[in-house]
């Protein structure tokens, strides 16, 4: 399909037609009359400085002001515009694109800059449908010279920051006043062709411009979650009568989301988002309405990364080691920010948007404590996570409680102040469990921790005080609460929409997703019981990786060790395989290999990049198949 602004605006137009118009009265973004005058009286100032070639039928710089005068007035009476009035307006959109046809030099920023600018105004000033439309008209019309320019100040900014001014701010606010909170991930994308370093730029740049407006900074931050899942990657879809249609469509997109992955990565660390997430959080901070939701999108954003076997995973873990304050400046502090609200209310849970920020902060600290040992000890020697199970109802969830203790072993609460009181709250939380809900926490620690957040095994204090956990549930248990059953089948075309299941245990990429069910007295089970069925082959990751565990991953590609996918394998040279992280905090304890107790050294393992790409292909295989086939996979039950 075509890429850039005037795909995106046609798509647009026959998804909602007239409908989108009026949603954006909800808008928070407001401008004046007098705001958009000014704007325009330095329209007119600039284009007549540069004395730019425009063509008769583009009226004069002069008559902007009157124009915009007769439209006020008849807006003033009524939204939507009269045919006198929406003359008017036409006018003064034909001389606007006149002046960003007629520039021609991609350089002159402030010409643009100023077009956009009063673009995004009078989008925002006049809500009716008819003006809505001509401004669409005016974006389609030129979207060969928005396309090439967005491209062109991501350029000039990495050679000269700065030079291009608020143009990105204004050019993507302008989409804003048409689209509003529906900007996504996927029209970035397509704004920026497939780029997604140029995607990771431009949402750096709006979420640290303390000139942009939290509700476009917002929406940047939920594109940029959007853009670590299948979901933005722009995929033109082949004709649906092909025998194979999905086969080569999973193929397609595997081979795309692989480049998109580690481009996406790479951009992470190149433009320092974390950096631009820390002052976008100061800028709010009197707000905790606005910094619950900027902290979310971030801490989503940097699991889910995480949890990529991807070639730039590890400079990731290096860049947030090294360089950043992640833990002691955002994660901390919010946890003890959303406390009280939960606290407050004893019927708290996951219907709650405290509850499921704190359930995505807690994933995240469980990604983050297991990859980055220099946060251990912080957490570790807090009081937070006593706190957190003060939490009414909190260690009644199945899910929360795993979350808890998988943290509890990352940062060896043994070695702590708080090991005592820890290890009675679990174990008195869970013996009040019912049977199947401790088997179902069992089996999440156990055999289906492929397919969830990862835990270290080298606290070994830790994880025997918390045995009764994460001891493997015994078959009368099993049988008396037995797993989802699975089947095979095909490839099918999925015929109606259904909650796509989260692969990798990643959070999800949409604001407005439903709350997760509430696992205190079972799972809600989906209709459809179907299981993946056999993979079509990926780089040739099947014959390499082996049979398929419990929860449906190879088990080559799982840690010998944690019992999770690995990210970064390693091997001993007698083949044991291993998650670097995972071995790296075994080894930092203990001189020998884990499984078989001779000795071993770090200097011993060998970086298994081999295995790492065919993880990489069966990784973006499946979520390439959750895309294109969501019916098909069956990933493990949340609650």
């Amino acid at each position: 399909g075509e890429a850039g602004a005037k795909s995106i605006i046609e798509w647009w137009q026959r998804r909602h037609q007239r409908r989108w118009c009026r949603a954006m009265v909800a808008s928070e973004l407001h401008y004046t009359s007098d705001n958009v005058a000014e704007a325009l009286r330095r329209l007119a100032d600039v284009s007549d400085r540069q004395g730019l070639p425009m063509p008769e039928a583009a009226g004069e710089a002069g008559d902007l002001a009157a124009r915009w005068q007769e439209v006020m007035e008849a807006a003033a009476v009524n939204p939507d515009l009269d045919a006198a009035s929406l003359e008017q307006l036409r006018a003064i959109y034909n001389f606007i694109e006149a002046v960003i046809i007629s520039c021609g030099a991609p350089d002159s920023f402030e010409v643009y800059e100023v077009c956009f600018e009063s673009l995004t105004k009078i989008g925002f000033t006049l809500p009716g449908v008819a003006s809505k439309e001509l401004l669409l008209k005016l974006l389609e019309d030129v979207h060969e010279v928005y396309d090439v320019l967005l491209s062109c100040v991501e350029t000039y900014e990495w050679v000269q920051p700065g030079a291009t001014g608020l143009l990105r701010l204004w050019m993507l606010q302008v989409l804003f006043s048409v689209f509003g909170n529906n900007l996504s991930g996927l029209i970035l994308m397509e704004l920026m062709d497939n780029d997604v370093s140029g995607a990771v730029s431009l949402i750096s740049f709006l979420v640290r411009c303390d000139q942009a407006p939290f509700e476009l900074q917002s929406a940047a931050g939920q594109c940029l979650v959007q853009l670590t899942s299948a979901d933005s990657v722009f995929l033109s879809k082949s004709p649906e009568g092909s025998e194979d249609w999905q086969n080569e469509q999973i193929t397609k997109l595997t081979g795309m989301l692989n480049r998109h992955v580690n481009g996406l990565i790479k951009g992470l660390i190149q433009f320092d988002i974390v950096e631009a997430f820390g002052r976008c959080i100061c800028q709010h901070q009197m707000s905790h309405a606005r910094t619950d939701i900027i902290v979310k999108y971030f801490l989503t954003t940097i699991h889910n990364c995480l949890l990529y076997c991807s070639e730039n995973q590890k400079k990731l873990r290096q860049h947030l080691a090294t360089q950043s304050t992640i833990v002691q400046d955002i994660m901390i502090p919010y946890v003890y920010n959303i406390l009280p609200a939960l606290y407050d209310n004893p019927a708290c849970g996951p219907a709650l948007i405290e509850w499921q920020n704190l359930k995505a902060t807690l994933q995240t600290f469980v990604v983050v404590t297991f990859n980055i040992n220099v946060y251990r000890p912080q957490l570790r020697d807090s009081d937070m996570i006593p706190k957190l199970c003060e939490v009414p109802g909190i260690l009644t969830h199945v899910s929360m409680l795993e979350l808890l203790i998988k943290l509890s072993i990352n940062v060896d609460y043994s070695k702590g102040p708080f090991c005592d009181m820890l290890t009675q709250l679990f174990q008195g939380a869970f013996k009040q469990l019912s049977q199947e809900n401790q088997v179902r926490l069992q089996r999440r620690l156990t055999c289906e921790q492929s397919m969830r957040l990862p835990f270290t095994r080298s606290s070994l204090k830790a994880c025997e005080l918390l045995a009764f956990a994460l001891a493997a549930p015994d078959q009368a248990s099993t049988e008396a609460a037995p797993p989802k059953s699975r089947r095979k089948g095909k490839w099918r075309h999925a015929k109606q929409a259904r909650r796509r299941k989260k692969l990798f245990a990643m959070q999800a990429s949409h604001q407005d997703d439903e709350p997760e069910a509430d696992d205190e007295h079972g799972d809600d089970e989906e209709s459809d019981d179907e299981d993946m069925p056999p993979l079509i082959p990926a780089d040739g990751w099947e014959s390499h990786l082996g049979a398929a565990d419990e929860a449906g991953v190879p088990q080559k590609a799982v840690c010998q060790l944690s019992g999770a996918l690995m990210h970064d394998p390693v091997s001993t040279p007698d083949g044991y395989l291993f998650e670097r992280a995972a071995i790296e905090d075994w080894m930092s304890q203990h001189g020998s290999n884990p499984l078989t107790g001779a000795p071993l050294a770090m200097d011993d393992v060998m970086d298994r990049q081999d295995i790492a790409n065919y993880i990489q292909g069966f990784q973006m295989q499946m979520l390439s198949v959750s895309q294109v086939a969501p019916e098909a996979v069956d990933g493990p039950k949340e609650d």
